[in-house]
């Protein structure tokens, strides 16, 4: 069945809701008809399934089922994204995953790159990441920041547990199923020496090894997140028993 977006907070069982250009563009290039079923997702946890209509050159979607997905437990990426088109592809795969903020790191070691990500690059994330909401069924799409500097965003989470991505760290430790997580990924040159001192004395992550070999920025973030999702399986397993 195919899916649709449709403005937060607008479904509800017997309304209709009125799609905007982009998705209705959509619909045509897949020749969907007047009366085929859909699924529509607002992207704040709505979930809801429906007929869609045709009104002139424009679509609605008549809502005949609706519910509301759990807020999931807040994960947070924040990357050293040195290279904009590698990002981009992260906002699509994070979202798939789980991921529910994705903060854009301006390193001391990418302050100079000329291929690392602006402002500019965050509106497309953010775009990747309703698409891929849309793909995979979340119905939570996850915020993707502007582009922030390490000493800005540190102390913007109080209680949310660190973790820093670290080739000398030791193995992850349990995670609970609700608990507040946040990684912390460096560019492939690594953290600069301010930017680990801010993030030492303020965020004081504990430090995870996520593979044997060195890593690039998009490649750890999905590590973190599979080992994210996989620590809150066993802690659900154990809670059910």
């Amino acid at each position: 069945m195919i899916r649709v977006l449709v403005p937060p907070g607008s479904l509800a069982v017997g309304r209709e809701v009125e799609l905007d250009e982009s998705e209705g563009r959509h619909l045509d290039v897949r020749r969907l008809r007047d009366g085929d079923g859909a699924e529509a997702l607002d992207g704040r946890g709505g979930v809801g399934t429906g007929i869609l209509t045709r009104r002139g050159k424009g679509w609605q979607f008549a809502t005949q089922i609706a519910f509301l997905e759990p807020e999931p437990s807040p994960t947070i990426i924040a990357v050293g994204a040195g290279d904009r088109d590698r990002f981009l592809w992260l906002a699509e795969k994070a979202t798939e995953l789980g991921a529910t903020r994705v903060i854009p790191l301006e390193t001391m070691t990418v302050r100079g790159v000329e291929s690392r990500v602006r402002d500019g690059t965050v509106d497309k994330a953010r775009r990747r990441a309703r698409e891929a909401c849309k793909q995979s069924g979340n119905a939570w799409i996850p915020l993707v920041d502007d582009v922030r500097s390490v000493e800005g965003f540190a102390a913007s989470f109080p209680g949310v547990r660190w973790f820093l991505a670290d080739k000398a760290g030791g193995a992850c430790g349990p995670i609970g199923v609700q608990e507040p997580v946040g990684w912390l990924i460096g560019p492939e040159s690594g953290f600069g020496l301010h930017d680990i001192e801010v993030i030492d004395n303020v965020l004081k992550p504990d430090r995870v090894a996520l593979a044997r070999h060195m890593l690039r920025f998009e490649t750890a973030a999905l590590a973190a997140l599979a080992i994210t999702e996989q620590q809150r399986l066993i802690a659900l397993k154990r809670r059910t028993g």
